[in-house]
């Protein structure tokens, strides 16, 4: 299975949806910003682990990497916005 790219939707362990709406590689580790598609709005990070024919989102629950990608994907959305 591939990763989740700009616009998939991914169903996660509580059976709620979620929309990839954006990706980041950092130190080999590729992570996802996740978009609840009801509301309230929920949001979530996560980690990918492809194993084989199989993709795994592991959430991210620890506050100091959420806060350090969160600061992460809003520098690459916002560069992304200004080309």
């Amino acid at each position: 299975m591939e990763k989740l790219e700009f616009g998939e939707i991914a169903e996660l362990e509580d059976g709620k949806e979620y929309i990839c709406f954006a990706g980041l590689e950092e130190n080999g580790i590729d992570y996802v910003y996740l978009m609840s598609n009801f509301k309230p709005l929920e949001v979530r990070f996560a980690k990918q682990i492809v194993n084989g024919d199989e993709l795994r989102l592991e959430i991210i629950e620890d506050p100091e990497l959420k806060q350090h990608l969160y600061e992460s994907f809003k520098e690459k959305i916002g560069n992304k916005s200004n080309l």
